[in-house]
């Protein structure tokens, strides 16, 4: 494989006579809502390319769930042509309700790998690694947890604890560990002192009374509630109508999305060097999604989400708000979080994923994640993006429409 790196570059304009960078700052209107985005060294930009690409790269993203705002970043990157200029032709894979991304990282049919790089929660992965599989983060994109419980205010679920002898509502197949962490952690057993129901990743199971209380995430469900009419007043339900738990505030949230690869897969020559393109151009993706957020609901939209406009626009601020701010930019979570992800993990060992016999190793995470691939990602995209950290970025929602169309 021949490959000619193809960069943009970025010829800044300034508004002023005097030559030299300056920071713009600002809101960005989003379907009635704004996202504040960080400072750019541009006021205004033209694009001109070098080198073009003797190969492309074909490369298979497994997202974590079907298509939507939640991986905005990566299609802006690809419809802002951010992996053609790195020479990759990359493919988008949904996941489906019952099945784990990380089965299909790691997964070969008839000799050919199922996936290059994976979207995937870190419990789900550490989960996964503890138990021998071999996969390592080289991208922490989300900084925080968006995971939340939520149930009717007449239901009387307001703390952990008064989930005892309750129906809740779980999505299993790894994706409950910050539930079923925050139930131990008040002393309680999921085996005998709650019902553990399966639900789907849609709000019918609480509506229709077969659950007291369902998994959730800010950005997606609990969207889809405030959209939705409240089966006993008949009236569109409200924020005050809901009881909701954060497990963050239960101190056993774990870090979201990342980017996982098998790391098996660093024998394979040129492999590292793709993963290094790619987690670039995802980096500039994101940031580009914070500057220019309705360009960015574009892309999601193209891409054809099965829910709408003002759901994708709600879920878009809300993942935004998990990435930033980064306080070592965006794709380097602190070693703290990881550690508590892993000792929650390492600490139950009723937690299983069916991967196998579980290490009690701590090693198995500490080497877990690497943030060499995106400081160099850093490195090449400083000079164009100035704030990388977000902590001049804000968030307003606009209204949700009915169903979220």
């Amino acid at each position: 494989m021949s490959y000619r790196k193809q960069r943009t570059r970025r010829f800044v304009f300034l508004l002023s006579a005097t030559l030299g960078f300056f920071a713009v700052g600002g809101t960005i209107s989003i379907a009635g809502g704004s996202v504040g985005v960080g400072n750019r060294a541009a006021a205004s930009v033209v694009t001109s390319s070098a080198d073009g690409c003797d190969t492309y790269d074909d490369l298979r993203l497994q997202l974590q769930w079907v298509t939507q705002a939640q991986f905005a970043g990566y299609f802006a990157a690809r419809d802002q042509g951010f992996y053609q200029e790195r020479c990759l032709n990359v493919a988008f894979q949904d996941t489906f309700f019952g099945t784990n991304p990380i089965d299909t990282l790691v997964g070969v049919e008839n000799g050919r790998v199922l996936a290059d790089v994976a979207v995937a929660s870190a419990p789900k992965a550490l989960a996964a690694r503890l138990d021998g599989t071999p996969v390592l983060n080289v991208a922490q994109i989300f900084q925080e947890s968006g995971n939340i419980q939520v149930s009717f205010k007449s239901s009387g679920i307001e703390t952990v604890t008064d989930l005892v002898g309750t129906r809740v509502g779980t999505w299993g197949d790894g994706n409950d560990l910050e539930l079923l962490a925050g139930l131990r952690r008040h002393g309680l057993d999921p085996a005998t002192d709650v019902e553990l129901v399966t639900q789907s990743f849609d709000v019918g199971p609480l509506l229709s009374g077969e659950i007291d209380s369902m998994q959730s995430t800010t950005g997606n469900e609990y969207a889809q509630l405030l959209s939705t009419v409240h089966p006993d007043t008949g009236q569109r339900i409200q924020p005050s109508d809901l009881n909701v738990i954060y497990w963050a505030d239960e101190e056993v949230d774990m870090l979201a999305d990342g980017l996982w690869v098998d790391e098996r897969r660093f024998m394979e020559p040129g492999f590292a060097d793709k993963v290094q393109r790619f987690v670039t151009a995802s980096l500039e993706g994101w940031l580009f999604c914070r500057e220019d957020a309705e360009a960015c609901l574009n892309s999601v939209m193209e891409a054809g989400p099965l829910l709408g406009h003002s759901h994708q626009s709600w879920q878009l601020i809300e993942t935004l708000k998990l990435i930033w701010p980064s306080e070592s930019g965006i794709g380097i979570a602190p070693e703290s979080s990881w550690l508590r992800s892993g000792l929650i993990l390492a600490s139950d060992p009723d937690v299983d994923l069916g991967f196998g016999e579980r290490s009690s190793s701590m090693d198995a995470i500490t080497g877990a994640w690497t943030d060499d691939f995106v400081k160099a990602a850093h490195a090449e995209l400083h000079p164009s993006w100035i704030d990388l950290t977000g902590h001049r970025s804000h968030y307003t929602h606009g209204e949700l429409n009915l169903s979220g169309d």
